[in-house]
Formats: C-alpha cells, sequence, structure tokens
C-alpha cells in the first residue's frame, strides 16, 4: 500500500485487500479515476473485474485502502460521506510525513473507529 501511494503521489492511491479469515495476503491496486489530490473512486467495469478474480481465487474482500497524500491518515468528511462497505476495513495510507503512517479503522456506532493490526513478514 505504502510503495502504492508514493508511486501515485501527490495524487491518491486506491485499492483492495484480499485473504482469508481476518488474514490480509492479497493488495489488488487499483485505478483512481478521479486522479484526484483529496479524493479516490474505482472505476465500476475495474471494481467488477476485481470482485471476480478475488472470488475465483477463492478469497474474501477485508478492506479497502486510499491514501492521504498530504494529511494525516483519519478518515475525512468524504470519506464518511462515500463508504458503503460497512463489514470491511477501511485502510488509509498517509504520505503528510517522512515516515508514511498506515492506520486501519472499522464502521461502528455510524462512524469510523480506529482499530489495531499486525504486520507479519512473508514467511
Amino acid at each position: 500500500m505504502v510503495q502504492h501511494a508514493r508511486r501515485e503521489a501527490p495524487l491518491e492511491c486506491c485499492g483492495l485487500l484480499t485473504g482469508h479469515d481476518d488474514s490480509v495476503d492479497e493488495i489488488v491496486c487499483c485505478s483512481n479515476e478521479n486522479k484526484s489530490e483529496v479524493e479516490f473512486s474505482i472505476p465500476p467495469s475495474e471494481l467488477f473485474e476485481a470482485f471476480r478474480g478475488i472470488r475465483q481465487r477463492g478469497k474474501r474482500l477485508l478492506g479497502i485502502y486510499h491514501s492521504h497524500p498530504r494529511t494525516r491518515a483519519f478518515p475525512s468528511a468524504k470519506d464518511l460521506d462515500e463508504y458503503h462497505y460497512h463489514a470491511i476495513g477501511y485502510w488509509i495510507v498517509s504520505l503528510q510525513n517522512r515516515s508514511p503512517v498506515v492506520r486501519c479503522f472499522r464502521w461502528e456506532d455510524n462512524t469510523f473507529q480506529e482499530t489495531q493490526f499486525q504486520v507479519l513478514e512473508n514467511r
């Protein structure tokens, strides 16, 4: 996710996280059809193809991610208004500072609540 965010900066990047149970093991980089520094939208045809590929690989959608190239890793008002996948994680990569910050949120009580995650090394 961080590499994708850096490649697309200063525009927002976006993509999907897939895996099994609660373990993410695949990142699906997507296009931001908005080509914007402050918002993202995955083209519907690309999203459809990604969902089809996830099913064909026997995985499930675990999260959506996007970057905030110039702001903190917290959901914006627009993120709140346009979030439609309440059962999965919502990840934000901030490039505001020298070191990237990655945060994950879950939808609870009609808003985002930050949730902890653990990164495991590939073995």
